[in-house]
């Protein structure tokens, strides 16, 4: 059996080909997990939780609920009623006898008595609701602020795998048009060469801001510039 050698690929070809690799590599996603700093993305939970305004307002309801228990517990001196009266005269009859000086009285008021504990147990209520409340408040924010980091990541591996795109396209198209210019490209090629490179720049400003957003995103939550988390 005769053998037939592969013949060599036109250049024409070649570059056509490095097209559809950039832009198939382009398509891909670099992994993420190595950027994750869990160090950190800790330090960015633990700032939420101390300066997020919302668990400050849960904050300030635990203290008003702790205020109303106080206030339901010395509620318990509403239960008696003192009276103090005074006569001057020291008349007695057989109908209405009067004593003279001063008379104290001291009354019970049943209903109090009655309604007072369950105040209590209210107010204790209060202050169990307000803690859960805020527990389930910090368990949102650090879910909250894992999403938006993770995002974050994601957003600065695609930019850095976009700048890594466009050294690639730009050094094709340094080789197309130097071929180009020697009559060995024709121009369709060098015309390809020429888009391609403009759409690695779109796609890496488009990239930018997604990064500036999502950083400004986690910095809204955490209250804070994540330069100066440390």
């Amino acid at each position: 059996m005769k053998l037939t050698p592969i013949k060599p690929v036109k250049c024409k070809y070649l570059f056509t080909v490095l097209f559809v690799f950039i832009v198939l590599a382009g398509s891909g996603q670099e992994s993420m997990y190595p950027e994750v700093n869990y160090t950190f993305l800790q330090k960015l939970i633990d700032t939420a939780k101390a300066r997020y305004p919302n668990i400050k307002t849960f904050d300030h309801r635990i203290n008003i609920a702790n205020d109303n228990l106080t206030k339901a517990k010395l509620g318990w001196f509403d239960i008696l009623t003192f009276s103090m009266s005074y006569s001057p005269t020291n008349a007695t009859s057989l109908t209405s006898p009067t004593l003279s000086g001063y008379q104290v009285g001291i009354f019970l008021n049943v209903g109090n008595v009655v309604i007072k504990p369950h105040n209590i147990k209210q107010a204790k209520e209060e202050i169990k609701i307000s803690l859960l409340n805020k527990e389930q408040s910090l368990l949102n924010i650090e879910a909250e602020v894992k999403a938006r980091y993770f995002k974050y990541i994601q957003e600065l591996t695609t930019l850095r795998l976009q700048l890594q795109m466009s050294l690639d396209v730009e050094a094709v198209l340094k080789q197309v048009k130097y071929k180009f210019e020697k009559g060995e490209e024709n121009f369709e090629n060098y015309t390809k060469a020429l888009l391609l490179v403009s759409s690695s720049k779109q796609n890496i400003i488009a990239s930018e801001g997604l990064v500036l957003v999502s950083k400004s995103a986690l910095e809204e939550i955490i209250d804070k510039k994540l330069e100066d988390i440390h």
